[in-house]
């Protein structure tokens, strides 16, 4: 958590409308980062340690499944949210398996995915209920 006390929030996608989007629509109530690719992800996770990230499955270089694995060798509490443009279930089921919270199809509906974040990062990690 940041010193504000409001929790952090990284949000990943090469879509710059949908991190436009998702930065508006979550800024008042969570500090915000945003990266564009997986190099810039990482360096976040690993400098900030946001409470919950959300990752686009689909991203150039490296699949989000790859980057939510990379993730989860440098934080295995961290908390994570795939979302894509498929609602492929063979891609949510992989998403799951590699440690995602849950898997949101777009188009999304920002009051469903408000709801599914403020639940996620509610939700004690295993390393916080240690």
């Amino acid at each position: 958590m940041t010193t504000a006390g409001k929790r952090r929030i990284l949000i990943v996608d090469d879509d710059q409308r949908i991190i436009q989007l998702l930065s508006e629509h979550f800024k008042e109530r969570y500090t915000v980062d945003i990266a564009m690719d997986s190099g810039e992800a990482l360096a976040i996770v690993r400098r900030q340690r946001p409470d919950l990230v959300l990752l686009d499955i689909m991203l150039p270089g490296i699949s989000g499944i790859h980057l939510l694995r990379e993730m989860k060798r440098v934080d295995t509490a961290i908390k994570v949210v795939m979302i894509s443009g498929s609602d492929n279930a063979t891609l949510a089921a992989d998403a799951l398996q590699h440690g995602a919270a849950t898997y949101v199809a777009k188009p999304f509906d920002l009051q469903r995915l408000d709801w599914l974040v403020s639940a996620v990062v509610a939700t004690p990690s295993r390393k916080e209920s240690d």
